[in-house]
């Protein structure tokens, strides 16, 4: 891994604290973010309810509420439909509370990952006569198949997509024809923020219905908690007015009007108080993704409604038994992969597939394996004739559009430039994986060397609570605004045990002069060598966290890697 620390004319540096009114470290790091004007510093620091986008400037998103209000005014029934990730299962249970609180007749369906699949399908049909439902709303999904949509729109049914992927299937005036209603901030003309999650989307258009009804908007930022877990979950830019929606929802947590979240918060032994972005991506986001990848993601949106204690305990058992069943799978699944790695030389990428693998639970090791190697992974479940596959890349290997180029061959495909994934015939697969393979073979290793970019030296004997809460104003962190990366040298480690599956985990101290300070290393576990270890002296990459402990707080160190 290469380190690279950005570095400034000692000049400007002083002239841009100055302009900003802070600390040279605080301007590094804001220069650093591409934050190089007061009023972008303002902005930045202050993040706050004007920060949010008029919901009007997506184009069909007024002849959308007015077809919610009629359904309102008419008595019929609403079916929010979403994805089974966080993503889709937030935004569905904040639409449903959020509508529900207007009195209009809304019910939820989520779809089985392993049976039914993403996107609307035949199944879901069936549910929808079952209900006499008139009015259709997608969160963090769209529909891709042109059949599908015509058998609603031949059924009566009207539909309203609320979704933040590309399009893939179905052309804009194909929509238009069938009179399908479409909030895309990807595909919008008008809308600035082109980074909203699907369960951001799901709220732009709550934002939307609770204006044209006059309603109290305080309650839809109340609950912006919901929000902010999908958004965190699916891995947005943390800027614009994602932002505001990640500080307000993070903090709302402490004191949640959500009763499961106190729970839940509680059984991971969270500081509400000092809880953050690394928390709920690692540990609240993933308990509720275990249900959707090994049973049934309809409960989780049942977590976030339901006000019941014994039935809430009852679905927290649920999410507890899926999440050990969910990490027994992965762990299985990487070590069998690991084996295999092992036995190729320096690969450029890594596609294998299998009829044994749960597809539920590929996409966390093909991210754990991309990450190890710096490579892009593609891991292929098989089962009833079908390969479902998921796609993770590194910075300067677009896979989305590797996967477009064979779409006509695909039953259905979707995500990012870094994260993908795609349904295929089984017939097809060995032609998807010869095109696959040519293509990122073709890709130069070299040119895409992992790169860990450093903000500032910060010795860590200068470290204190004070310059810690300083720093963590530039927070949230996440994609576009990473936590803050500091060096130092001379560094000891003490102490340090291994921890986590395969011991890929450490913990312990560090020590430099007089000064010594927790750490933790994440996936850093197979650095720590025998000889002499202990009496080496060391360079780091860190970044300074805050940790709970009986309601104190005490700085420890998140080690990032060293040499």
């Amino acid at each position: 891994m290469k380190w690279e620390l950005k570095s400034y004319d000692k000049n400007y540096l002083v002239s841009k604290s100055s302009e900003f009114g802070e600390s040279k470290l605080i301007s590094r790091l804001l220069l650093n973010r591409g934050i190089n004007t007061k009023e972008k510093v303002q902005k930045f620091l202050n993040s706050d309810k004007k920060d949010i986008h008029n919901p009007f400037l997506f184009e069909d998103m007024e002849n959308a509420v007015k077809r919610i209000q009629k359904a309102g005014k008419n008595k019929e029934k609403i079916i929010i439909y979403g994805d089974y990730d966080v993503d889709g299962i937030s935004g569905v249970a904040y639409l449903v509370i959020m509508l529900r609180r207007l009195g209009l007749n809304v019910d939820y369906y989520i779809p089985n990952r392993v049976h039914k699949g993403t996107g609307i399908n035949k199944h879901v049909l069936s549910f929808l006569k079952k209900w006499d439902a008139k009015l259709f709303i997608t969160v963090d999904t769209s529909i891709n198949n042109l059949e599908e949509m015509m058998l609603l729109k031949d059924r009566g049914i009207d539909i309203i997509i609320t979704d933040h992927h590309r399009k893939t299937g179905i052309s804009e005036n194909e929509e238009k024809n069938l009179g399908v209603l479409t909030i895309n901030p990807k595909s919008s003309k008008n809308y600035p923020n082109k980074f909203l999650s699907g369960s951001g989307v799901a709220f732009k258009l709550a934002d939307a219905v609770y204006e044209a009804y006059g309603a109290n908007k305080k309650i839809l930022y109340d609950y912006l908690d919901i929000i902010m877990i999908g958004t965190v979950a699916d891995v947005v830019p943390m800027t614009d007015e994602n932002r505001f929606i990640i500080k307000k929802g993070l903090n709302n947590l402490k004191k949640t009007k959500i009763k499961g979240l106190k729970y839940i918060i509680n059984y991971l032994k969270i500081n509400p108080k000092n809880i953050t972005t690394s928390d709920i991506g690692f540990f609240v986001a993933p308990i509720f993704n275990a249900l959707g990848r090994i049973d049934n993601s309809k409960i989780v949106v049942n977590f976030f409604i339901q006000e019941d204690d014994f039935k809430l305990f009852s679905i927290i058992e649920e999410m507890k038994r899926a999440n050990k069943i969910r990490r027994y799978l992965e762990n299985e699944i990487y070590n069998e992969l690991e084996e295999k790695i092992q036995r190729l030389e320096r690969p450029k990428y890594i596609f294998m597939k299998s009829r044994k693998w749960h597809s539920g639970v590929i996409g966390v090791v093909c991210s754990r394996i991309s990450i190890k190697y710096n490579i892009p992974v593609i891991l292929v479940s098989i089962k009833n004739g079908y390969g479902k596959a998921s796609c993770r890349s590194i910075e300067g290997i677009n896979i989305f559009d590797i996967l477009k180029s064979v779409s006509d061959k695909l039953e259905r495909f979707g995500g990012h430039d870094l994260a993908a994934g795609f349904l295929v015939s089984e017939k097809y697969l060995g032609e998807i994986e010869r095109h696959l393979r040519n293509k990122l073979a073709r890709k130069n290793r070299e040119n895409v060397q992992k790169v860990l970019y450093i903000d500032a030296w910060l010795n860590i004997e200068n470290l204190n609570k004070r310059r810690l809460h300083d720093i963590n104003r530039l927070s949230p962190f996440g994609l576009d605004n990473q936590e803050p990366n500091f060096m130092d040298a001379d560094v000891s480690f003490l102490n340090l045990t291994k921890f986590g599956i395969n011991n890929r985990h450490f913990k312990g101290f560090v020590k430099k002069n007089n000064r010594i300070i927790s750490v933790i290393g994440y996936n850093l576990g197979h650095k720590l060598k025998t000889n002499n270890f202990y009496k080496k002296k060391f360079k780091i990459v860190y970044t300074p966290i805050f940790k709970s402990v009986h309601s104190d707080l005490f700085i420890e160190l998140k080690i990032k890697d060293f040499k």
